[in-house]
């Protein structure tokens, strides 16, 4: 019990619940680029390629190596376009079957599909915190639902796509974790990334022709907007906070981002603030604080066995 807080686990938890705050006002935005002739995956690809010119001059002035090694290439391509873009695009595709909350809902189960990566895969110990917390995550995740018409033979290909959004980014996140993008630095990572995400947006375009090149000024403004608080600010944020925390346990504070979609939803949109909503809500936080409670000081998810006195998770 009388266990501190590091002040490295903090920082990461800082960054991490910054980074999801920003994906989850950024809808906000994109609702608004919609009206204006934008789509899922125009979105997408504009949002990785604005930033990548930003990133540049930065990486220029900081006198950051543009040069990858054939390592480092191969990592951001499969990590990035295998698992980062694949996922945005099969959680947009997913609408076209099932209605948005829903799909939502089964994409953000990926904090339980992390722990189970992480559990088989890299023999990491799950306390009974970190269980509770992720009981708790999936249970307010749930509460952030909405209903969805149709039959199971019409929604089935939304479940499956949505589904398997969530694997995917779960991939994601062990990735940025267990391997060297860990620890290249981040603007970097954000940089080509971004560049390698776009480029597969692009070849996804090609057989279904959706991406409109020409929008107006005002929602290119908007989805530049978007483009520098996600692939830009809250991408390296999150590269940073997996980097303290470790993907587990960073895929749960991740979880602030639903619920900062729906509470910009109420502000900004007028949303209706439902008893279910404030139940997802509290759950969420509940979640959030026994991670932090579990978190007491230890690396909790990189492997390192790191006992202290008086945390008998």
């Amino acid at each position: 019990m009388g266990s501190k807080i590091s002040g490295k686990y903090l920082k990461g938890v800082l960054m991490t619940c910054i980074s999801a705050a920003l994906f989850g006002v950024t809808p906000v935005l994109a609702s608004d680029t919609y009206e204006m002739g934008s789509n899922a995956l125009t979105l997408t690809f504009y949002r990785n390629l604005m930033a990548v010119p930003v990133l540049l001059i930065l990486m220029a002035v900081r006198k950051i190596p543009f040069k990858l090694s054939r390592k480092e290439f191969w990592l951001i391509v499969g990590v990035g376009a295998g698992f980062r873009a694949t996922t945005t695009f099969m959680l947009y595709a997913s609408y076209d079957y099932i209605g948005i909350g829903t799909a939502t809902t089964l994409h953000f189960l990926y904090p339980i599909f992390t722990a189970l990566i992480a559990f088989f895969l890299f023999k990491e110990r799950m306390g009974v915190k970190k269980c509770c917390a992720l009981a708790a995550a999936a249970g307010g995740v749930a509460c952030f639902a909405g209903g969805s018409g149709g039959g199971l033979a019409a929604m089935l290909p939304g479940l499956i796509l949505a589904l398997s959004s969530s694997i995917t980014y779960s991939g994601y996140l062990t990735g940025m974790e267990h391997t060297a993008l860990r620890d290249m630095n981040a603007t970097k990572v954000s940089c080509y990334m971004g560049l390698s995400n776009a480029a597969a947006v692009l070849l996804i375009n090609i057989p279904v022709r959706q991406i409109h090149f020409a929008l107006p000024p005002k929602a290119l403004l908007y989805t530049f907007i978007i483009s520098i608080c996600t692939s830009f600010v809250a991408f390296a944020l999150l590269q940073l906070g997996i980097r303290e925390l470790g993907a587990t346990t960073a895929s749960i504070f991740c979880l602030l981002e639903p619920l900062t979609s729906v509470l910009s939803g109420v502000v900004f949109l007028g949303e209706v603030f439902s008893v279910r909503k404030l139940l997802g809500c509290l759950l969420v936080l509940g979640a959030v604080v026994l991670v932090l409670l579990a978190g007491n000081g230890k690396k909790t998810d990189t492997g390192e066995k790191t006992v202290e006195k008086g945390n008998a998770e």
